[in-house]
């Protein structure tokens, strides 16, 4: 089987936030303690992680199965670059209001940034071609 760069990015990406969301979603106080958070967190946190785990499950499966079937995968690779962007952006404001991070935080930084920026160059790619089919097609058809 040969697959593009864009269905095998798709593929680990989507791997990547269906287990970062898995992890969050499902074990919230697990996720908690690697940030020694784990002792007397309110129920009401364990919620909110459990939303925003669930979310990034989802994605995460959502990406996924675009890189195996085409009808999704323009749609994948755009939730994807959405998903690494905002979690990007977001991460540097807490830089900037909070300062720096633990080390742990910043390879996830690096990785999200990465992916992000892999993202929204396969995009190009993807919405550059199409482009040229259209101009094509328009000189055929006049």
């Amino acid at each position: 089987m040969n697959m593009s760069k864009q269905k095998i990015y798709l593929a680990i990406s989507g791997i990547i936030l269906l287990l970062v969301g898995a992890f969050i979603g499902f074990v919230p106080a697990a996720y908690l303690g690697q940030f020694n958070l784990d002792n007397g967190v309110p129920i009401e946190l364990f919620s909110e992680l459990r939303g925003m785990g669930g979310s990034l499950f989802v994605f995460g499966i959502f990406i996924f199965i675009g890189a195996f079937y085409q009808q999704f995968e323009k749609y994948a690779l755009v939730i994807s670059a959405l998903t690494f962007s905002a979690f990007s952006i977001f991460r540097l404001l807490g830089i900037l209001f909070d300062g720096l991070p633990s080390e742990g935080i910043i390879v996830a930084l690096i990785i999200e940034v990465s992916l992000a920026l892999v993202a929204i160059y396969l995009l190009r790619q993807e919405f550059s071609a199409n482009s040229r089919l259209s101009h094509q097609a328009l000189n055929i058809a006049g």
